[in-house]
């Protein structure tokens, strides 16, 4: 089996890279690195031919509407045009409730997932599986990094049910090697716990031995904040808690 994955160099699709490559399938790690663009199209069909199946890590880090519609939409107009050419498959990932305008109001980044979605399932139908997550463990760290300033983090009221990006690859690959989900055409998957964001936070910088406080700020409208990131139902419940998240990441 052949997989590629766009995104590669990201954080999930490195993971999904390793899922994948230690069930034993071929993998494309698909990257502009690598030669390829999604968004322009350049070196996509080439690294596309042959594959079985296309999995969609692709990210862009921006907040404008316009920007997020347009990156996601061109690259998955392009994407689902060399997957059909090649006859694979493609797995996308996504967001929990991203679609919903309750939650993407004033969250450009999640209107652009909202249009990546529509334009694959446009093109193609039963040939695509959307996976959708709720926030990642990690979006704590990431929201740590860029909005410090000395002791003190800033970081957003969001309540979710989060997870470990790796429990999430391991659904990625679930459903890009067929395993579980082949027949689905959106499976939704959420962490054990609902927690906030600024929590999660919190428990990092404790376990990192790091001082100074974490000062919670209103962003992105009530429904982020009232648990319209949480799935009704979710199709996957992963296991990874954030004690036992946080107790494997490493001290700074």
């Amino acid at each position: 089996m052949k997989a590629v994955v766009l995104g590669s160099s990201g954080t999930m699709g490195a993971l999904v890279c390793n899922q994948l490559g230690e069930r034993g399938v071929e993998v494309v790690e698909a990257n502009r690195r690598t030669g390829v663009d999604a968004e322009t199209g350049a070196g996509l069909a080439a690294a596309v031919d042959g594959a079985d199946v296309v999995v969609d890590c692709l990210n862009l880090n921006t907040q404008s509407a316009n920007k997020a519609k347009a990156f996601f939409g061109t690259a998955a107009r392009n994407t689902a045009a060399a997957a059909k050419n090649a006859g694979a498959r493609v797995v996308c990932l996504s967001i929990c409730n991203a679609a919903d305008p309750a939650v993407n109001r004033r969250m450009g980044y999640y209107q652009g997932k909202a249009a990546q979605e529509q334009v694959y399932r446009d093109a193609l139908g039963d040939r695509l599986t959307i996976v959708r997550t709720t926030q990642w463990f990690e979006l704590a760290t990431t929201m740590l990094d860029r909005m410090s300033i000395g002791p003190l983090a800033v970081v957003p009221h969001m309540v979710t049910a989060p997870l470990a990006a790796s429990d999430g690859a391991v659904v990625l690959a679930d459903a890009a090697t067929g395993e579980n989900y082949r027949a689905k055409t959106v499976v939704e998957v959420r962490g054990p716990e609902q927690l906030d964001l600024v929590d999660v936070a919190k428990a990092l910088r404790a376990a990192q031995g790091r001082r100074g406080p974490v000062v919670p700020i209103s962003f992105g409208g009530s429904a982020l904040r009232d648990g319209g990131l949480i799935p009704v139902h979710a199709d996957v419940v992963t296991a990874m808690t954030l004690t036992q998240w946080v107790a494997a990441q490493p001290v700074r």
